[in-house]
């Protein structure tokens, strides 16, 4: 059973780059972080740390100077924001930076690790938690429906997105709250188009098209290497992503799951069902 490090301190996004699961956290206490194996000292040496947020994954405000279709993924990052108690918040021209903001506010982080990057990978909980800065918790201590994690899917403002390595115990509460979501057609699953949808170029990714942000991610990518559609099934198959289904059932990567017809997409296997091997 994984256990998780709680650790107090204060939340940042002026002058960074956040989306609806990103966001800058600063330790009350330094020392707090000595609980994970660093791959390196200047990771751990850094105040402010990135922090890869468990579970979900929310709309791309930006990436690769693209984005999803705005309204979405501001929903997902402002609702972050406002569960946090960040106010005031000013964007740069291009929706890329926050320029100003009321943040440096109090909140926790519960993590088991750290990713490859330097970033905790973390439970995210307002001030108002009822958590100890250092206590140690696992998967059956730990609040999970009171971290901001948990409320974004259950809001229907994100994507759920599974590792092999998530705790299975909150991924099924997870799943609960998204299946819910997704019966009501609450958020983005009022228009999620994962499913089902017809790419006919990136600007239908940007402003029609709701799919989940890896295969937006993926997509991205095959724009930007390739001018011929044909090649986006050989493309995505050539992507190594060491799937594991919800039941067991291995797969080599989310083409396994897709057909192409013309420049229709389907995959049928629920996004919530999905685990990715972290890389």
């Amino acid at each position: 059973m994984a256990q998780y490090k709680v650790i107090a301190g204060t939340f940042h996004v002026k002058g960074f780059q956040p989306d609806g699961d990103s966001i800058r956290f600063q330790a009350n206490k330094q020392e707090n972080w000595d609980f994970f194996k660093w791959d390196t000292a200047a990771n751990k040496a850094v105040k402010k740390k990135q922090l890869r947020v468990e579970s979900i994954d929310a709309l791309e405000t930006h990436y690769e100077g693209f984005h999803q279709p705005r309204p979405f993924a501001l929903a997902a990052l402002e609702s972050l924001l406002e569960m946090l108690n960040i106010t005031d918040v000013t964007y740069s021209l291009a929706v890329t930076q926050v320029v100003d903001a009321n943040d440096n506010k109090a909140g926790f982080v519960a993590s088991a690790t750290v990713d490859p990057f330097g970033r905790p990978v973390s439970y995210i909980f307002p001030k108002d938690a009822k958590l100890t800065d250092g206590a140690v918790m696992d998967s059956e201590t730990l609040p999970i429906e009171d971290s901001v994690n948990f409320q974004l899917a259950r809001e229907g403002l994100v994507y759920p997105t599974f590792y092999t390595t998530t705790d299975r115990i909150f991924a099924e509460k997870i799943r609960a709250v998204v299946a819910r979501a997704r019966k009501t057609r609450r958020g983005i699953w009022s228009i999620d188009k994962t499913a089902d949808f017809t790419l006919l170029d990136i600007r239908t990714l940007e402003e029609d098209v709701l799919v989940m942000p890896k295969l937006f991610r993926r997509l991205v990518g095959f724009f930007d290497r390739y001018s011929d559609f044909g090649d986006l099934e050989a493309y995505m198959k050539k992507q190594r992503d060491n799937l594991v289904l919800w039941d067991g059932t291995k797969k080599k990567s989310l083409a396994d799951l897709m057909t192409f017809t013309g420049r229709r997409i389907r995959m049928k296997t629920p996004v919530e069902d999905i685990l990715f091997s972290p890389k």
